[in-house]
C-alpha cells in the first residue's frame, strides 16, 4: 500500500536547487515489514528506488533518512538508479515487482 501521511512523500530541493520527488510503498510479507522508497526529478530523467532489506528497519525515521540521503547525495541516487514506469501506482503495488524481491511481479 502507499504511505501517503507524514509528508514522506514532499518534494525536497537538493543544494543544486533541483527538486526531488518521493512516493513509499509499504506492507507486511511473510510477517515482515517491507518498504520501498521510489524518487524522480522533475524531468523523470533520474528515476530509481530504494529497497530496503527485508529484515530493516521501515518505521518513519527510517525512512525519512533514506528520502534525506537520496535528496542530498548523488552517488546514493546512482546506487539505487531504476528506469520506473509512471504512474507509480498501476506499475508498483503488488509485491514483489522486482528481481532483488525474489520471483513475481
Amino acid at each position: 500500500m502507499w504511505w501517503d501521511a507524514q509528508n514522506l512523500n514532499k518534494a525536497r530541493v537538493d543544494r543544486s536547487g533541483k527538486q526531488w520527488h518521493f512516493s513509499v510503498w509499504h506492507d507486511v510479507v511473510d510477517l515482515e515489514h517491507v518498504a520501498r522508497v521510489f524518487f524522480w526529478n522533475d524531468a523523470r530523467d533520474v528515476t530509481g528506488v530504494f529497497i530496503f532489506p527485508r529484515s530493516a528497519r521501515t518505521g518513519v525515521s527510517a525512512i525519512r533518512n533514506v528520502i534525506q540521503k537520496l535528496t542530498s547525495d548523488p552517488a546514493f541516487r546512482l546506487e539505487h538508479k531504476r528506469d520506473l514506469r509512471f504512474p507509480l501506482e498501476r506499475h508498483y503495488s503488488t509485491y514483489p515487482s522486482f528481481p532483488e524481491e525474489g520471483v513475481g511481479g
